[in-house]
């Protein structure tokens, strides 16, 4: 068959001899790894594994874009895309008239070598909040479960009792769902891969906020789906732009995080909620809400499946209102659904996690679990008010929030220079353009996560600092970034 000139010059751009096995710099020899990826995605991949590998060490200078173009045969282009990429994920710093550097990550050197880095990257709940309670209930796992069911397997989609537990969780935010409709699997995570298995196929779109949790985007390159991101404002995704990214992209779901949305602690106000549903259903568009916050609510915005039952399945989890260790979700879905996130699940596990689903279901069915949110909502609302007081109008989450995560303006500075800012002054954050899904501009703000610092005088210093570096935006006034 004759080459046409769209894949003359495709070939021309993208050459594929062998690349150099001679290390491009001390250490690292990258290499490309294409098969079911582009190529500027493969070449983000092998800076993640230089990083991840220790070869690629915070500071670090990479070489010229044309030196990796040449050593690993692609265009020049095509690394520019891929810093581009990494910068956005936050691996890459490019610094004016000096080059490309990897960014520093919370493991590393403090910054004066004598005191400990202050994390506000990490999204989780204290654990010390509700430690006495969970010691509590592992005493009571360990009395009630023998080992022949606490040891064995539990077939897919999970126990009848743990089942019955998870309906009761969901309960908990005014969703009232059988069993039979209801899954167990090992986090919210493992949930929204579940749910996307079932929905998609590779090549597939899906559609969600465009700042949006960052293991969406690695499920995305798992199950080789397309995300394309909706613009997000103070009420949540807007949804006037779906019903033409619908037909546009022929989208097989939407993904969204209603209530206290991850980064920008949105919760999605009732009209709009109303709206999102009523243009889904029109579309035939199925919806996969992240319900992991939820909890922090009670009955305030319950979920989406109240409104539309047959067409959202909702994920949730124990991780960020109980405890961050406790790897259990639940999934409800609609009947229709559930054979198919059953075949889904069997690609993942053949079993359901028994020891934590039984550590989850005790909590649950002794009141613990509630007690346990109580105790983090009331703790989030303190660590809220208190960074509303050090931060000020930077602040865009609402003071009255209940969350340990807050979104704020880095007014006229780029947040991921604000944020290798901060960590000189020893303080970890998450720009925004770690959440970033698509080439949309990245706005100027950052969430910082409450939850970790060990006592309210350390996060009451961190937060100091930041506000230090936030000074002179603030003094401008800053409007809504979201």
């Amino acid at each position: 068959m004759p080459i046409t000139g769209k894949q003359r010059k495709h070939a021309e751009a993208e050459p594929s001899a062998p690349m150099s096995v001679v290390p491009l710099m001390a250490g690292w020899t990258p290499t490309l790894e294409t098969e079911g990826s582009t190529k500027y995605a493969a070449v983000v991949a092998a800076i993640e594994r230089g990083v991840a590998d220790g070869v690629l060490l915070p500071g670090m200078r990479l070489p010229p874009q044309r030196d990796i173009a040449n050593y690993l045969n692609v265009t020049i282009a095509t690394v520019t895309k891929a810093i581009s990429i990494a910068m956005r994920r936050g691996l890459v710093t490019a610094r004016a008239g000096s080059g490309t550097f990897i960014t520093a990550r919370p493991a590393d050197a403090p910054r004066d070598g004598t005191s400990a880095v202050l994390d506000l990257s990490l999204n989780a709940p204290p654990v010390d909040i509700t430690a006495a309670l969970l010691q509590e209930n592992l005493k009571d796992v360990a009395n009630i479960m023998d080992a022949a069911s606490g040891f064995d397997y539990q077939p897919i989609p999970g126990s009848l009792l743990h089942r019955e537990a998870g309906a009761q969780w969901f309960a908990r935010r005014g969703y009232e769902v059988d069993t039979d409709r209801i899954l167990i699997t090992q986090g919210a995570h493992e949930g929204l891969i579940v749910s996307l298995l079932a929905l998609t196929q590779p090549g597939d779109t899906v559609l969600c906020e465009r700042l949006n949790y960052t293991g969406l985007r690695r499920i995305g390159e798992l199950l080789r789906i397309k995300l394309v991101g909706v613009e997000v404002d103070s009420e949540g995704m807007d949804v006037d732009a779906l019903p033409g990214l619908i037909e546009h992209h022929q989208a097989k779901a939407i993904v969204c995080t209603p209530a206290t949305h991850n980064p920008t602690s949105v919760t999605m106000s009732p009209r709009r909620r109303a709206a999102l549903v009523s243009t889904a259903r029109a579309a035939g568009t199925p919806i996969v809400e992240d319900d992991i916050y939820g909890l922090f609510l009670g009955n305030e915005a319950p979920p989406l499946a109240t409104l539309w039952p047959d067409g959202v399945v909702v994920v949730t989890s124990l991780s960020k209102t109980v405890a961050p260790g406790l790897r259990l979700g639940y999934v409800a879905a609609p009947a229709s659904l559930m054979p198919r996130m059953r075949d889904a699940m069997l690609m993942l596990a053949w079993t359901e996690p028994v020891l934590q689903a039984a550590v989850a279901t005790r909590l649950i069915v002794s009141g613990r679990a509630d007690q346990c949110v109580a105790l983090h909502r009331n703790e989030a609302q303190r660590r809220v008010a208190l960074a509303k007081r050090i931060l000020g109008p930077a602040m865009q989450t609402l003071d009255s929030a209940a969350t340990y995560h807050i979104w704020v303006s880095t007014g006229d500075t780029r947040s991921d220079e604000m944020a290798a800012e901060l960590y000189r002054e020893g303080v970890q954050v998450s720009p925004a353009s770690h959440f970033l899904v698509g080439e949309a501009p990245i706005p100027h703000a950052m969430r910082l996560s409450l939850g970790r610092a060990a006592t309210k005088q350390v996060l009451d210093e961190a937060l100091k600092r930041v506000a230090g570096k936030l000074s002179l935006g603030r003094s401008r006034g800053l409007g809504s970034i979201v």
